[in-house]
């Protein structure tokens, strides 16, 4: 009798969240002076982060991950996760 296999639901990015990513990475190449001294922060080769910052490769939660912990915030505040009722979306300021 052949194995089930079992199915893992998609983990991927919204297009909005992949626009965020794309983003910081600009953002974050910025910091950190080159794409090289980014990619080397994050573990990745220089052509994905280049790649996935211009938009020819799509982003995966775990490149968000890693962009977020290079950033040294969380993985919510680099993607631009829920905003609270009482504050502005864009400032963050009280209502």
């Amino acid at each position: 009798m052949p194995k089930r296999r079992r199915f893992a639901p998609c983990l991927s990015l919204t297009p909005t969240q992949r626009k965020r990513l794309r983003a910081a990475l600009r953002s974050l190449r910025a910091a950190y002076g080159s794409w090289s001294c980014l990619a080397e922060v994050m573990d990745m080769s220089v052509i994905a982060v280049e790649s996935i910052a211009n938009g020819r490769a799509n982003g995966s939660p775990a490149t968000a991950l890693r962009a977020a912990k290079a950033a040294g915030v969380s993985v919510d505040q680099l993607l631009g996760g829920l905003a609270s009722v009482d504050r502005c979306p864009t400032c963050g300021r009280s209502a």
